[in-house]
């Protein structure tokens, strides 16, 4: 049995477009064990809540405090409400993976790649970009 997912709403995009590196060693093994839960056997069915603070992904983070990011907690919330309106989530929503690619495709072209995930210092690498590209194939 798998331990229950949780995803600040940015969180989605980013697992779509995770390439295996990140903050520290520990934060990239993390994330790695969870992008594998995801796409591996049955990983559409796995069910992620929707949470305004620290996740799954965030556990292993160097700048996590408490139950922010002690990075730059403000911008993250911008991010995470953009994510929200686009994606159509609300706080303490419950969501397969399966379902959350389904609503990436459906509401997110190239266009709202880039509005909703401007300023991400990650955007610039394109893979997140690529990956949604793939996706809505």
């Amino acid at each position: 049995m798998t331990a229950k997912l949780t995803f600040r709403p940015h969180h989605f995009m980013c697992t779509l477009g995770f390439q295996g590196a990140g903050y520290s060693p520990g934060f990239v093994e993390n994330f790695q064990a969870i992008s594998d839960q995801l796409k591996g056997e049955g990983g559409d069915e796995a069910v992620i809540e929707v949470t305004d603070h620290t996740d799954s992904i965030c556990a292993a983070c160097p700048h996590q405090q408490d139950a922010f990011c002690g990075s730059d907690e403000e911008f993250i919330q911008s991010l995470d409400r953009k994510h929200r309106s686009a994606l159509e989530l609300k706080t303490g929503d419950s969501i397969t993976w399966g379902q959350a690619k389904k609503r990436i495709a459906a509401n997110v072209n190239e266009d709202k790649f880039h509005e909703i995930c401007q300023g991400c210092s990650w955007k610039d690498l394109g893979v997140c970009l690529e990956a949604l590209k793939q996706l809505r194939l």
